[in-house]
């Protein structure tokens, strides 16, 4: 990293940890990264250990069992973080899995999504998730010592692009707008329970606005290659490869290229998950 760019990492620090995420940060003895593979997650826990070189990480991350190579990139990420922050502490990881077979969207499921204001979730991983990062502050080992949660979580796309990015599935509509705040504060398990936060300092920023601040600081030669952001379920590739007449070689560990995560990546990189290109010129229309 030049001396330039380490600048440049210095300066989007001072600009995403703000005296209020300080300030909760500064009493605590753990931060939880939500560590996904992708490459927003990557670049924040990287600015996280750069910050906070005297704190403990703890890279958190739950697996789709239809996607069972899915581990090698997150490995590959979270050893390249350490080399780049020798300094900073990242714990071992803690993993989750769930499973989407026999997953079937239905109408009904969207307009009870919608009539709940979006918080009545449906999809297997958010049923999952929901209950599991918050249980994580109930463990033994972190009793009184975690109590906040870092999440790499972006917003998207506008709406006019999200329909020219063509892409074979919907992008999540809860992160069509901006949040009032960047910091949640919640109390676990109960209403006299602690306070617990979760900061998302890239939730009112597309990932076009982070690839800039990714190629800024260099991180696109070094980490970008390695993250990981397909979600596309290994029994779906067979699917998507009449549909779109693509050939897979190695399906569930490279890129379907057509899920909106992969259409999303093409849109803000110009690439795919380790630099696939894409073939088709529609596709390559953006």
């Amino acid at each position: 990293m030049t001396k330039k760019q380490d600048n440049k990492v210095n300066e989007i620090i001072d600009n995403i940890f703000t005296k209020d995420i300080d300030d909760i940060v500064k009493n605590e003895e753990y931060i939880g990264i939500r560590l996904s593979g992708g490459i927003d997650s990557a670049f924040m826990t990287f600015l996280t250990m750069r910050k906070y070189p005297n704190k403990k990480l703890i890279p958190i991350t739950i697996y789709n069992k239809l996607r069972p190579d899915a581990r090698i990139p997150v490995k590959k990420v979270r050893e390249c973080l350490r080399i780049l922050n020798p300094d900073s502490t990242l714990l071992d990881p803690i993993t989750g899995e769930f499973s989407t077979d026999g997953y079937i969207y239905t109408k009904e499921m969207q307009e009870k999504w919608e009539e709940s204001n979006y918080t009545d979730k449906f999809h297997p991983k958010d049923k999952f998730q929901r209950t599991w990062f918050k249980n994580l502050f109930l463990r033994p080992e972190f009793e009184g010592k975690l109590n906040i949660l870092f999440s790499g979580e972006t917003l998207n796309p506008p709406i006019d692009v999200q329909k020219d990015l063509l892409p074979a599935s919907p992008f999540p509509e809860d992160r069509n707008l901006k949040r009032p705040s960047l910091i949640s504060k919640y109390r676990w398990p109960s209403k006299t329970g602690p306070h617990r936060y979760e900061f998302r300092p890239f939730r009112n920023m597309d990932k076009k606005g982070v690839a800039e601040l990714v190629r800024a600081t260099g991180l696109d030669k070094i980490l970008l290659p390695l993250t990981e952001t397909c979600e596309m379920e290994i029994t779906n590739y067979e699917n998507y490869s009449q549909i779109f007449q693509l050939t897979y070689k190695n399906p569930g560990t490279e890129p379907c290229k057509r899920c909106w995560p992969c259409r999303e990546k093409y849109w803000a990189y110009g690439h795919y998950d380790f630099l696939a290109k894409e073939t088709s010129n529609i596709f390559k229309e953006l």
